[in-house]
């Protein structure tokens, strides 16, 4: 266990999950030099609202879902590229009560030079086909019932704005459950000075989409 007295601590003080959150220190959960790792108190808080039986983190890139499963005694699933897992073509198990998918924002951040990751998908209209495939798959292996949060950011390129959490929220309106508005903190745009009226992206969304009880 990382923690046992954080993780206690976090846990008897937590409020309940609301519409935004904001985690300003991502604890001692997953490799924090690993680009792009979330803060661990985020799958405490969706570990600790859904109680799932067993997680699934389909692209766990820095162990951080991992670690947090670990030290809450939850049944855990994790695969990524870097340990020989393609999680959008290879069995990676079904029945999963909670699915949390954080992949790439686009080109935002190159994870490898494996053809296969998503943020070499290259165009922006292959990567969102390649994000619809990819829920699609992930939602098939929820168990009746379960959850598939998936966690992303918009980007600019080019003086264009790409809404990624707008694609996102637009894969399965059927099935959605919520969105959570997750504050960024510690990126670079909060030190940067801007001219004009450009406004720096600070957030990130979490969608929750939930297959139907049986």
């Amino acid at each position: 266990m990382r923690d046992a007295k954080a993780l206690a601590e976090y846990l008897r003080q937590r409020a309940p999950l609301t519409s935004v959150v904001s985690y300003p220190g991502r604890g001692p959960w997953g490799n924090n030099r690993y680009p792009g790792n979330c803060s661990g108190y985020m799958l405490i808080d969706l570990c600790a609202t859904f109680r799932p039986g067993h997680v699934l983190d389909p692209m766990e890139g820095g162990g951080t879902s991992r670690e947090v499963c670990a030290d809450m005694g939850i049944l855990y699933s994790g695969f990524d590229l870097h340990s020989g897992t393609d999680s959008l073509r290879d069995p990676i198990g079904e029945n999963y009560d909670l699915i949390f998918w954080h992949p790439p924002y686009h080109d935002m951040k190159l994870y490898s030079e494996d053809p296969r990751d998503l943020s070499r998908a290259g165009s922006l209209p292959a990567f969102t086909a390649l994000l619809r495939a990819g829920y699609w798959r992930f939602f098939e292996l929820l168990a009746p019932g379960g959850r598939l949060a998936v966690l992303m950011g918009d980007l600019r390129r080019g003086g264009r704005y790409e809404p990624l959490t707008v694609d996102v929220a637009r894969l399965d309106r059927q099935h959605i459950e919520g969105i959570i508005v997750k504050i960024q903190h510690n990126v670079s745009s909060n030190s940067t000075r801007y001219g004009g009226t450009f406004v720096p992206i600070l957030h990130e969304t979490l969608t929750i989409f939930r297959r139907p009880p049986a």
